[in-house]
């Protein structure tokens, strides 16, 4: 069995941690995400992993030899465009799925099983949603899909059932697709074309798989994927006798944690991460390579990327890009004022798509790109998004996004009198 991984679209949903890399090589728990995905296919028994990836092939350059196959989509043209860019290396039934698929062990068994028990050309898998209109939706009849409809209108939707992003397909699938007009969903108008002659079966998944269409779907992935794991502290890091380590916490090798240091699990601390004196790591936070939470700081629920730091203060529910800098006294900000004595879902506008998306998160901080530097005593706002090499002076409030390579800073005047 092979499994083609598309890896090569823009991402542009997830920006800024997209600006520089394939949201795929994000790192959560030491690893690349779309790692995690290729371990996940080999426990399940797949023998060949083709990656599509993009031109400039910085997963590639990344993962070296974790996946057997690299091949280039030169232009984001879709997902029927980047399967494409593999049909050479497909001769008999094979997987795809999109760069996160944690659980991918668990789905192909139930799927491999259908395609055999039903004699299925094509097998989706299913959760529910609520909103159809933001996903592809199964015409479903008598259990099997007779037609996928790509956000339906509201109220227009044919049942309440998406696609999840991995499919069971056959080489037959290929026809369809050059009888189908090349765009954006020509992948799905050939999955309908298919499906007029052979309905597809249908493995129903228990659990929502995560994905990671927005940023802030890094926090489920993390989750997920810390679940999975148990407590494991590394005898070479280096952790002071007065720091606590409480709960399922992961310290690998080379970490430092100061004196009076507090992680509460789930946590995860990278190799050579330092935790500074007297700070505070908890729930759900991941410090990855070379990251850094200063002294006296707060870190709650918020992904350091490798070489990200922190001086001083609090950060909550928040993604921090690589090699990113924040001054002492500066605080990520992840709640609203009350309304009616509720706190309100958090609104936030996509830097590359000038649209806003209601996160369905009470709690919510800033997405931070690459390369940032942030000074002293800034504040920050929830949901607000920051672009990679920008720079944000001293004492700034940050209440709206700041685009890629912008310089953003109050001015203020100084008065002396005797």
């Amino acid at each position: 069995m092979k499994a083609v991984i598309l890896a090569a679209g823009e991402s542009s949903r997830f920006k800024p941690l997209s600006d520089k890399r394939h949201k795929g090589l994000t790192k959560i728990l030491g690893k690349h995400i779309i790692e995690h995905t290729i371990d996940e296919l080999r426990d399940a028994g797949v023998d060949e992993v083709i990656v599509v990836q993009g031109p400039e092939k910085n997963i590639e350059k990344e993962l070296e030899e974790a996946a057997d196959q690299y091949v280039v989509q030169e232009n984001p043209n879709g997902m029927g465009n980047a399967l494409e860019q593999a049909r050479e290396f497909l001769d008999d039934k094979f997987l795809v799925l999109t760069p996160y698929r944690s659980r991918a062990s668990k789905l192909f068994q139930p799927m491999m099983e259908k395609a055999e028990k039903e004699d299925a050309k094509i097998v989706f898998v299913s959760s529910k949603t609520d909103s159809p209109e933001d996903y592809g939706i199964l015409d479903i009849e008598d259990g099997k899909a007779k037609d996928i409809v790509e956000k339906p209108d509201p109220g227009e939707a044919p049942s309440n059932r998406k696609a999840v992003g991995m499919y069971l397909l056959s080489p037959e699938f290929f026809n369809h697709l050059d009888s189908v007009e090349e765009w954006e969903y020509q992948y799905e108008d050939a999955l309908s074309s298919m499906m007029e002659k052979e309905p597809a079966s249908v493995v129903e998944a228990e659990e929502e798989p995560a994905s990671i269409k927005y940023p802030w779907d890094l926090f489920e992935v993390a989750d997920e994927l810390m679940r999975k794991e148990e407590r494991k502290i590394s005898p070479k890091a280096e952790i002071a006798s007065s720091a606590e380590i409480k709960g399922e916490v992961i310290v690998e090798e080379g970490a430092i944690i100061h004196e009076n240091a507090v992680i509460k699990g789930p946590a995860y601390v990278g190799k050579n991460a330092v935790v500074g004196n007297n700070a505070v790591v908890r729930d759900g936070s991941v410090l990855e390579e070379d990251a850094v939470a200063g002294a006296n700081c707060e870190v709650k629920n918020t992904i350091f990327q490798p070489e990200a730091s922190m001086h001083s203060q609090f950060v909550g529910d928040s993604v921090i890009g690589r090699n990113t800098k924040i001054g002492a006294g500066t605080v990520i900000a992840n709640r609203e004022f009350r309304k009616n004595k509720e706190r309100p879902l958090i609104q936030s506008e996509l830097i590359a798509k000038d649209r806003t998306e209601n996160t369905e998160r009470k709690s919510l901080g800033c997405f931070i790109g690459e390369n940032v530097d942030i000074g002293v005593n800034c504040s920050l706002m929830p949901g607000t998004q920051i672009g990679s090499d920008s720079k944000i002076g001293p004492g700034t409030v940050v209440t709206e996004n700041v685009e890629n390579g912008e310089t953003v800073y109050e001015s203020h005047e100084k008065v002396r009198k005797n």
